[in-house]
């Protein structure tokens, strides 16, 4: 009689990554960053690069490269063109006079990077699995108080978090930096408002930007199940053709 092991599954954290949300958001990851698939050694630096920045989250996703030198900027500041797509520039050839901009000739706005080496050493990576859990204990909690500060209209709440996630919420209506400009506090607020969004199923929900965030969430899969589609279609098609020619 054969020995049956029981299989421990533990790893049963639930851990959120917008990247992994839906499938276009995964390729632009990919493609922003060279990641393929075509040969052994690239998928397995890319399975690795993946699995990296699922554990650490806070890490930036991307990296931009200058406009006119074509380094990478990793730390300091880059200023960054609203009008032209992709265009950056590091601190050192803003600051030039005599460097290359290209056809851009708009006003660029400045931009703080975050020190990707700062990020390694930093909270996110390194963490013991206690301190992992705890990490997305403490995201549930802001998750659950954003919901109450969201619907809470008392004036004199109990909750002492309350009031301050409400000057949040209101500086995320305001700010003018917005978390695509670096602000750190629209950055976080609205990743929980995003998350919060990803498992609402309320029909009107009073969350801030909860049935927006869920409308672009359905249009976007709507969009990538057009785009399958259409792949599927070609697929086939070449598929029919590729046979009546050999017939």
């Amino acid at each position: 009689k054969s020995k049956s092991e029981k299989v421990i599954d533990d790893d049963d954290e639930d851990m959120d990554c917008e990247f992994l949300n839906d499938r276009q958001s995964f390729l632009n990851l990919c493609r922003g960053n060279h990641y393929q698939f075509d040969e052994l050694r690239r998928a397995k630096h890319t399975s690795m690069m993946v699995l990296w920045h699922l554990h650490n989250r806070d890490a930036p996703k991307f990296v931009q490269q200058c406009a006119s030198c074509s380094r990478e900027i990793l730390s300091g500041y880059r200023y960054h063109c609203n009008t032209c797509p992709e265009y950056d520039l590091c601190e050192d050839c803003y600051k030039n006079t005599k460097c290359n901009r290209g056809s851009c000739t708009h006003s660029l706005q400045r931009i703080a990077v975050e020190n990707s080496q700062e990020g390694q050493n930093g909270s996110t990576n390194g963490l013991t699995e206690a301190q992992r859990r705890e990490r997305q204990r403490n995201l549930q909690l802001h998750i659950q108080l954003i919901e109450h500060a969201s619907r809470c209209v008392s004036p004199t709440c109990k909750s002492s978090n309350c009031a301050k996630m409400k000057q949040y919420l209101q500086h995320a209506k305001t700010c003018k930096q917005k978390s695509s400009g670096g602000c750190k506090i629209c950055k976080r607020i609205w990743t929980l408002l995003r998350i919060h969004a990803q498992k609402c199923k309320e029909p009107v929900c009073p969350i801030p930007q909860c049935m927006a965030i869920r409308e672009r969430i359905r249009q976007l899969a709507k969009q990538q199940q057009a785009m399958d589609d259409r792949r599927r279609q070609e697929m086939n098609r070449a598929y029919r053709m590729s046979m009546t020619q050999a017939g």
